[in-house]
């Protein structure tokens, strides 16, 4: 038996709330998620017991798939040419082998405190909601300037990733609804954050977030009509709600100018073969699959799979327009902005099988919460449009919330 005791699950919780804690100060103070790394790690060398957990682990396909997805990143070391490239993306991505491994072998952290962790996270999302509009007020108030507001200018506390807040914004919205549908606690206070994160996420103006809610939040929807656990003043405010959200998404300029975006993409990529756009996306997408298709089983390696992309863009030429000019897409150094793509290009297609295992197999298995359900089908969305995993804050999120929300299990009183 692996050693439960009440002083090791302490210790594994502690390391995780220091790790939730990381997420939120991850730019600026690195120190608790380092410290979460190291705790979690040293809780899990000296409980021992090598035996048990590692049998526990080969009952976990998901910590194997993790486990071995990162293991095909450093095989790809050997036929990769950039090795210096590969080595750094190998170290950004070393909690994707860490934590399943340390968080999945063992069942020592109970589900009260997996959800005491997803509701510390949320709170820590509504303190940044309301830290960066406090940020943009500040600087409109300099500058005058309503783009302040907007996309990249709102991320203030992880500056410049609007796609990664989206991410966290959209996620912990969900906690939140679920706190206001289930717990007995401060539900008001609960609902002024849902309203928070909810503007918050319609200015960060993620299109695939944007996407990614309204999808997830639509078929949530129809799963909660058929549990009868939301009363009818709750549908009320909770349709409410999301029909200000979808207003403000059409009647904010900024956001409404991105979806018109989106839609000239989709008709770029069903209807037309420009090679000038607004956005490089599809250039990207078309390119990145030629790539792969010439070496699809082993990819490029870690190293040399966005070379081999910039390389196929400089042959096709294709350009973007900055806002002053068109110019060639292949100078700004782009990732091939979808996680699928990516993830072929780089280990190939084992690599992305595994990666495709991870994402559906929850939805296979029963009794699995709905908010890991949730957050996956987020995830799967998210990834068709960025390369998530290439960057710290899309790494550690999956990488700590995978296998906490995996050892949740449904119950009659949970949506």
């Amino acid at each position: 038996m692996l050693n439960k005791t009440k002083d090791i699950s302490f210790y594994y919780f502690i390391a995780c709330t220091s790790f939730v804690l990381g997420l939120f100060m991850q730019d600026f103070f690195k120190i608790p998620i380092t410290g979460g790394i190291i705790i979690l790690g040293l809780s899990w060398i000296f409980t021992f017991a090598y035996k048990e957990k590692f049998q526990a682990l080969l009952k976990q396909p998901a910590a194997i798939a993790f486990i071995a997805l990162y293991f095909l990143h450093l095989l790809s070391m050997i036929y990769t040419e950039n090795h210096a490239e590969g080595w750094n993306d190998l170290r950004l991505k070393i909690t994707l082998f860490l934590l399943p491994m340390f968080m999945m072998s063992t069942r020592v952290v109970s589900s009260n405190q997996r959800f005491y962790l997803l509701k510390f996270f949320a709170v820590l999302m509504m303190l940044m909601a309301g830290a960066d509009l406090t940020l943009s007020i500040s600087e409109y108030l300099v500058s005058s300037n309503s783009d302040e507001f907007y996309y990249v200018h709102l991320a203030h506390i992880l500056a410049s990733k609007p796609h990664y807040v989206a991410w966290y914004y959209s996620f912990a919205i969900f906690i939140v609804l679920h706190q206001i549908l289930t717990g007995k606690k401060s539900r008001y206070l609960w609902m002024v954050g849902f309203v928070l994160l909810l503007i918050s996420l319609a200015l960060l103006s993620s299109r695939a977030y944007l996407m990614a809610f309204i999808i997830v939040f639509s078929i949530s929807c129809v799963k909660w009509a058929k549990t009868n656990v939301i009363s009818k003043s709750g549908w009320g405010k909770i349709l409410f709600a999301f029909s200000m959200f979808i207003g403000a998404i059409f009647l904010i300029p900024k956001t409404n100018s991105r979806i018109n975006d989106t839609i000239v993409e989709l008709k770029e990529l069903l209807w037309s073969d420009t090679h000038n756009q607004t956005n490089p996306r599809i250039a990207l997408w078309r390119c990145g699959a030629k790539i792969i298709a010439d070496q699809p089983v082993f990819g490029y390696g870690v190293g040399d799979a966005k070379e081999a992309l910039n390389r196929v863009l400089e042959e096709s030429d294709f350009k973007m327009w900055d806002g002053q000019r068109n110019v060639p897409i292949s100078e700004k150094n782009f990732n091939f902005h979808n996680q699928y793509l990516q993830t072929w290009a780089e280990v190939g297609v084992l690599g992305f099988l595994l990666l495709i295992f991870l994402m559906i197999r929850p939805f296979f298995l029963k009794n699995q919460h709905p908010l890991f359900l949730i957050f996956i089908g987020l995830t799967i969305i998210g990834f068709l449009t960025e390369s998530m995993l290439e960057r710290q804050a899309g790494v550690l999120f999956i990488a700590f919330m995978y296998p906490l929300l995996s050892g949740l299990k449904i119950k009659q009183d949970h949506l």
